[in-house]
């Protein structure tokens, strides 16, 4: 697997990657590592990394503009933000970020964002029958969410919606990371793809607006709190 650590510090870059080549060595992946200590520099690399770690505050090119540029190369490269910052995070929000890792760094914390990470490439794929194109795969990061209306399955994608064969349990089922969640017995939708979040409704970045049903209130804004990181207060303006 290959990994980039990208920041400007190089007291973190060290200490992320011993963190990285404990945690891999433990669990017996083959690991290619980089470091770099500007976004300039990771993008002149031209290789495409499996995950990347990424400081916010950078001279020149900062983390957030070095995020957008990944996304454009490899929209499937899971992307940590690394930052001690939140003044940031409306912007990250808006990106295909997979966790927000705060300094100083907790190993627990990193290593469980690795834990979900492997999984995420590992299991990055889902295969199901469409009523049009016979059978569709798609990366699941892919998916915007995934609605049955009048027991018809549609899967929405920033591309394309399709009409799936499947029932909606099917999609349940397989749409288990973390950056999934049910706010309603009708649908599943993608955290990373959620332009605004309310107490009882999410505003997607297709423009779509998804109820979020009464008993699932609390459950779906404990998730997305945790999704985006503790220690966030920022967020509680618009739950």
């Amino acid at each position: 697997m290959k990994i980039a650590i990208c920041d400007d510090e190089k007291e973190y870059r060290h200490l992320i990657l011993q963190h990285i080549k404990f945690y891999f060595n433990e669990h017996l992946i083959d690991l290619e590592a980089f470091e770099y200590e500007n976004g300039e520099a990771l993008l002149l690399s031209n290789e495409i990394f499996d995950m990347v770690f990424l400081d916010i505050e950078m001279n020149e090119l900062n983390g957030i503009q070095t995020a957008k540029e990944l996304n454009k190369r490899n929209k499937n490269t899971v992307i940590f933000i690394v930052t001690a910052y939140q003044k940031y995070l409306d912007d990250a929000m808006d990106l295909n970020v997979f966790r927000y890792i705060d300094k100083p760094i907790q190993s627990k914390r990193l290593y469980n964002g690795l834990d979900k990470a492997i999984d995420l490439i590992n299991n990055n794929e889902i295969a199901f029958k469409t009523r049009d194109d016979g059978i569709v795969t798609l990366h699941k990061n892919d998916i915007v969410f995934v609605e049955v209306k009048r027991k018809t399955v549609y899967v929405t994608t920033l591309e394309k919606q399709y009409i799936a064969r499947e029932k909606m349990t099917f999609f349940k089922e397989r749409l288990s990371a973390t950056y999934f969640a049910i706010p309603h017995v009708s649908y599943v939708i993608n955290f990373n793809f959620v332009k605004k979040f309310q107490r009882n409704q999410v505003f997607m970045k297709t423009g779509h607006t998804i109820s979020i049903a009464p008993k699932k209130q609390i459950e779906i804004k404990k998730k997305f709190m945790q999704f985006m990181g503790e220690g966030y207060g920022g967020l509680s303006d618009n739950l």
